[in-house]
């Protein structure tokens, strides 16, 4: 497992993640600190019990840190970073190195600037002034202790409170410049969130990645989509936010984006609550100096209500209304891609053509509410007796076609039409008062590519067969040329 992993796991929330990885960047210091003070002692600067000292010091304060962090308690503190403890707890550490030196002091006492500088994009003025007056305090300290304790290591009382004062003079620039910092982080924030509220009114999903696919903003509407909170959406991987089935689908969208091309492509998801919703997804490189791509934008729309409307429109055009059998416009393409799988594969297939028998009294007697009652139930009838893999069609007032694909001897065929022939020729009973009819069909049936090689020739083979069939009505004929 890799050591960042396991020190950071993905599994905590974002900005603890970053602040674990700041806390590592204060780590390195101490440990070039460490360095520093190996070095003091090698050159007798520093005794060595001092040097250890400090060293378990080090150790101790970065251990209950990082346990500190890891944990979560941070989150109780008013500044969840704990950058303003970790300042004084460098402080008095330096302080003490201070004090146990024996010459180089003023050496010593620039780390003060450096300790500073960690709190330049953290603190504000006030915090600023807090810590400067608590290194003056402890080095004021330092310094009468010195005097007192070991005198013999001070050279010049004066030269030591000139230090003093030079820190006094210097540290609050530190003040001054936090506090601009922090002024401008207001002014950022407030821009931020008027950012926030403009994206999160949008209705578009809308979300940044960086290069490594982290994600770095997302809107109220993407991560509600995404089932998160905005807060937690931040710093995860595109593979976090989808499942992984779907990341390996979308994967290579986003390796094209990041190669600086705008990609576009669609895909369905289906949220805990079980619903299936289509979304739309522009993925837009984000494109910096020298033409760098630092990352990319991804806008997404739900488009679900859109296909749906799509799909009831396919299926008013291609469906006939009463029956919900494909109507004509549909049989046709049908018709055409089952001969072009046989021609392909070289096999058969047959096309019945169905007319009711005995229909049109049923509507002249009972009425066309009755009528369609019965054109309802043939049609569950006929769709009863084929396969899945076949069409059954409703081409005319009371015509039907059957597609039956792959059949591999025309018997076959003539089973099915002896089984559609049995079930139309059983009562009906139809209405609230479930009157008894009894109707029949005459079948038609043309074998490709025995009787024909295109659409048009098949039909009218069926056709004509059907016609045939119709002069002793309820039976069937095939095609005889």
């Amino acid at each position: 497992m890799n050591p960042v992993d396991l020190l950071i796991p993905r599994s905590l929330e974002a900005n603890q993640v970053l602040r674990l990885r700041r806390f590592g960047l204060a780590v390195i210091s101490y440990a070039i600190a460490m360095v520093l003070v190996a070095l003091a002692w090698s050159f007798g600067a520093l005794p060595k019990s001092a040097a250890v000292q400090i060293a378990v010091a080090y150790f101790v304060i970065n251990l209950g840190l990082y346990a500190i962090i890891r944990s979560g308690f941070n989150l109780r503190f008013r500044d969840p970073s704990l950058t303003r403890f970790q300042i004084l707890a460098a402080i008095t550490i330096l302080m003490y190195i201070v004090y146990h030196m024996d010459h180089s002091r003023n050496v010593a006492l620039f780390g003060c600037f450096l300790i500073f500088l960690f709190g330049v994009f953290r603190l504000d003025a006030r915090a600023f002034t807090l810590v400067t007056l608590y290194t003056l305090a402890a080095y004021a300290l330092v310094i009468n202790l010195l005097m007192h304790l070991r005198p013999q290591v001070i050279e010049d009382v004066y030269r030591e409170w000139i230090s003093w004062l030079i820190l006094a003079g210097l540290l609050p620039c530190f003040g001054v410049i936090g506090g601009h910092i922090a002024a401008l982080r207001r002014k950022l924030r407030v821009s931020m969130e008027n950012l926030r509220l403009f994206a999160d009114n949008v209705p578009a999903m809308t979300a940044s990645f960086d290069e490594n696919l982290r994600c770095r903003f997302a809107n109220k509407n993407f991560s509600a989509f995404f089932e998160h909170t905005p807060e937690s959406v931040v710093g995860k991987h595109v593979r976090e936010l989808v499942e992984e089935g779907a990341y390996g689908e979308i994967e290579s969208h986003f390796v094209r984006a990041l190669q600086g091309h705008a990609v576009t492509y669609q895909r369905t998801r289906k949220l805990a609550s079980g619903d299936l919703h289509y979304i739309e997804v522009h993925l837009l490189p984000h494109v910096g100096d020298g033409g760098k791509v630092l990352g990319c934008f991804a806008v997404t729309t739900d488009i679900t209500e859109h296909k749906l409307t799509e799909e009831r429109i396919q299926s008013v055009a291609h469906h006939d209304s009463l029956t919900g059998l494909p109507n004509r416009l549909l049989f046709n393409d049908r018709l055409g891609q089952a001969i072009s799988l046989a021609k392909r594969d070289s096999r058969q297939f047959a096309l019945l053509y169905l007319d009711l028998d005995k229909f049109k009294p049923v509507n002249d007697n009972l009425g066309h509410a009755a009528g369609d009652e019965l054109l309802k139930n043939v049609a569950t009838r006929i769709r009863q007796q084929v396969r899945e893999s076949d069409t059954v069609a409703r081409v005319g007032g009371d015509e039907f076609t059957v597609i039956l694909r792959d059949i591999g001897r025309s018997d076959e065929a003539e089973t099915v039409a002896r089984k559609i022939i049995s079930a139309i020729g059983a009562p009906f009973r139809l209405g609230a008062q479930e009157r008894s009819v009894d109707i029949g069909t005459s079948i038609g049936i043309a074998l490709y590519p025995a009787h024909g090689l295109d659409a048009d020739t098949l039909v009218k083979a069926a056709d004509a067969a059907m016609y045939s069939a119709k002069e002793s009505s309820n039976t069937f004929r095939f095609f005889d040329a």
